[in-house]
């Protein structure tokens, strides 16, 4: 009987770990005969409430479903531990896009790297909170799954938009697809340049605005960035770092982070704003005399200390020659 594939499945155990394995089958069926259960085939409720009975660390649970496991198939039984997609996002009962608008509003979507690593977390959280997509599923995304027209559709469903442009699905998807192609091509000026902040604008939506073919080229979607924001090519982002990025940014946006500032930086006024060009001059003429004087100062301060130090070296010559003892010649 071919084995059934699960997530937990460890490679074959270790001489070592051979016994530990035993130990946790040897308390599992102890259990079932205590309290009436059948250890072999066992139902999945009556593992679950094994585990429960006697709470562990993750690994010691781990190891425990592991034997469990291995005792089935050795018999020829059936896995009894149903496959769970690995699903960092839990899929909820009713689709609750405004706690994904919330986490996607509070991410940084301009400046680098901050921006570029931003929107490919925005990118990942669209297809993990909103398509309910695996880990795996996500990994293997592609450009060809992806269609942009007057909607977005990842692998044939709708990505919804919403009145938010900061906080639309739709949005976190072409920012991520606009930088997609130049980050992967390595081009990091373009890449800069597109996360402009004085250029940005949050209040528009990017799902409404042309978006160029460039990203059809990257042959990956989801770029491994590393901290100085260059794309790792040939790899997709690793399982871990979608288990790690997820609650990292659900924390952050918990924390109801201020809205990044974007668009044109206007200085404040000062008492230059409104001169005239002749009053420029007398300006900068002032600050020119205004200069000479200071570093006549400067030159006046320099010349005393110069004429104290030499003072005090003729002052203390006398004094060293009055307690030098006398050399006999």
């Amino acid at each position: 009987m071919t084995a059934q594939t699960s997530p937990e499945r460890s490679p074959e155990p270790r001489p070592g770990s051979r016994a530990l394995l035993e130990a946790h089958w040897g308390r599992f069926a102890a259990w079932c005969a205590a309290t009436g259960h059948q250890p072999l085939p066992a139902t999945a409720a009556t593992i679950e409430q094994f585990l429960k009975q006697f709470p562990g660390a993750a690994s010691t649970q781990r190891l425990r479903r592991h034997a469990i496991r291995a005792h089935h198939l050795a018999a020829g039984l059936a896995d009894p531990i149903p496959m769970v997609p690995a699903r960092v996002w839990p899929r909820p009962e009713v689709p609750d896009h405004a706690a994904v608008g919330a986490v996607l509003a509070a991410i940084p979507k301009y400046r680098y790297p901050i921006g570029l690593r931003g929107r490919r977390d925005a990118f990942l959280i669209v297809l993990l909170g909103v398509l309910h997509l695996t880990r795996q599923q996500a990994q293997a995304v592609t450009a060809d799954d992806v269609a942009v027209t007057s909607i977005v559709r990842i692998r044939g469903t709708v990505v919804p938009s919403a009145d938010d442009p900061a906080a639309c699905a739709a949005c976190a998807v072409t920012r991520w697809l606009r930088i997609a192609g130049p980050a992967w091509a390595g081009f990091r000026g373009d890449v800069i340049g597109m996360l402009d902040p004085t250029k940005g604008n949050l209040d528009q939506h990017d799902c409404e605005q042309l978006l160029p073919g460039q990203w059809r080229r990257a042959e990956q979607l989801l770029l491994p960035l590393d901290v100085h924001g260059w794309a790792r090519t040939g790899v997709t982002l690793s399982g871990r770092s979608m288990t790690s990025i997820i609650p990292t940014r659900r924390a952050a946006a918990a924390h109801e982070t201020d809205r990044e500032a974007v668009g044109p930086m206007v200085r404040p006024p000062s008492r230059f704003t409104q001169l005239t060009l002749q009053e420029t001059y007398v300006e900068l003429g002032a600050t020119d005399a205004a200069v000479d004087a200071a570093l006549s100062r400067l030159a006046a301060i320099w010349n005393d200390a110069q004429a104290l130090d030499s003072d005090l070296d003729h002052a203390a010559t006398p004094r060293k020659r009055a307690i030098a003892p006398d050399i006999p010649s």
